[in-house]
């Protein structure tokens, strides 16, 4: 009796364990799959039209990362990266330096989270020339500066020389600046924050190419980023050391300016903005306000609506493929943006698309940068027409990587152009 009454509840556990079991086995592996292989439908390729254009009014103020440096390329030309930033005091108290006090030291230190290109084999370090000079002006905190933004400066230098940087997972430079600017510090009060910044100004911080240009990115939100006084306090003849922090970080207004010198057929965005170049053969992604890439499919949209007027995109990717003359080091992920009529850009919605997929970056089995774009193209084909699509960097404002991009003729480009393959059905 007592095992009769058991049993139809051993064969249910059984039975639920099963299908429990099975449905875990169907789904294993699904999101390591290549996202297209999972729609069924028609398989079409849209083909369009490119050319490189300048990155312009490229916003680069507050940025959490900034670059200071210098890149060289012999397709691309010279690019430098200028950091402006303020110094200010840790609260509206001001601070005072009396007479009892004796500055020992001023130290700025940098986190660094990047070093492009990063050091070769045969060596474990950097030597970077760093060159720092007192602002003519200072920063205005609630203005917006850009990629072409700048400040004079005033000639005096706190700090030239070239600091040795060991190779490591946390880096950090340490600059220690010259009696220019300890003299703002020995024997001076200051009543207000305002006070010491309208003394003091601000830094305009480079890294001079002696030869072996490198591009160094900081992190101005992280703790190690700072400026420090070390002092000794002479307290009734007890010789106390200390030290006080002042504020360089994210806090404390900063931009990047960048100086594009371009060589070859990008050197006619030296002097013309507004112009384009071609993109048949070859299109061309550079940060630190340089060039961005502009699609076309418009003929195409035109085309399909009007054959398939009830289409349904199931799912639609962007084909990027690198060319061989591209930089080794490419940049981790390129972005779409969708264009309007009076030249505005927003990003396109797949971008917050949480769904698994190729999302801008490289894949090395096809040689391409994938960008899901399903719902930006069932967009366009429901529209009609198409104003264009522009490609960047993500992170442009605070990378040094480039990257060239095949164009979009398949003749010039040996079969293998930007291009848009999507399955639909109707």
């Amino acid at each position: 009796m007592k095992s009769f009454f058991y049993l139809p509840s051993l064969l249910l556990c059984a039975i639920l364990a099963f299908s429990a079991c099975t449905e875990k086995e169907t789904n294993l592996g699904v999101d390591l799959q290549d996202p297209a292989t999972l729609f069924d439908g028609i398989s079409a390729t849209a083909f369009g039209s490119a050319c490189t254009v300048f990155d312009d009014s490229l916003l680069t103020s507050g940025l959490r990362y900034v670059l200071v440096g210098f890149y060289s390329n012999p397709t691309f030309g010279s690019s430098e990266a200028v950091l402006y930033t303020q110094v200010s005091v840790n609260n509206d108290n001001g601070v005072e330096f009396n007479q009892n006090f004796s500055i020992d030291s001023v130290v700025l230190s940098l986190a660094v989270s990047e070093i492009y290109p990063a050091s070769d084999n045969a060596k474990s370090y950097h030597d970077l020339h760093f060159e720092i000079y007192q602002l003519s002006d200072r920063l205005l905190k609630d203005s917006a500066y850009y990629a072409n933004s700048s400040i004079d400066i005033n000639g005096t230098v706190f700090f030239d020389d070239i600091v040795r940087l060991p190779q490591s997972d946390s880096m950090v430079v340490k600059l220690p600046l010259n009696d220019n600017f300890k003299a703002f510090l020995q024997n001076k009060s200051y009543a207000t924050s305002d006070d010491f910044v309208n003394a003091v100004k601000g830094l305009r911080i480079r890294i001079v190419n002696d030869g072996s240009p490198v591009m160094a990115t900081f992190n101005m939100a992280a703790t190690a980023t700072t400026m420090t006084a070390y002092y000794t306090y002479n307290n009734n003849g007890d010789i106390i050391n200390g030290s006080t922090d002042f504020v360089v970080g994210q806090t404390s207004p900063h931009f990047n300016q960048y100086i594009n010198n371009y060589n070859n057929q990008l050197s006619i965005f030296n002097s013309n903005h507004n112009d384009s170049l071609d993109g048949s053969l070859q299109t061309f992604l550079c940060p630190m306000g340089g060039t961005n890439i502009k699609l076309n499919f418009n003929s195409f949209i035109q085309q399909f609506k009007q054959q398939h007027p009830l289409a349904i995109i199931h799912y639609a990717e962007l084909l990027l493929p690198v060319a061989n003359s591209s930089p080794d080091d490419k940049p981790a992920t390129i972005v779409a943006l969708k264009c309007y009529q009076d030249g505005s850009v927003v990003n396109i919605p797949d971008f917050y698309d949480s769904h698994s997929g190729y999302d801008g970056t490289y894949d090395k089995n096809t040689g391409c940068y994938r960008l899901r774009i399903t719902q930006h193209m069932q967009k366009l084909v429901k529209s009609g027409f198409d104003l264009g699509t522009l490609l960047v960097i993500e992170g442009r404002r605070s990378s040094a990587q480039h990257a060239i991009i095949n164009g979009s003729d398949s003749a010039a480009t040996n079969g293998n152009p930007i291009r848009i393959q999507f399955i639909y059905s109707e």
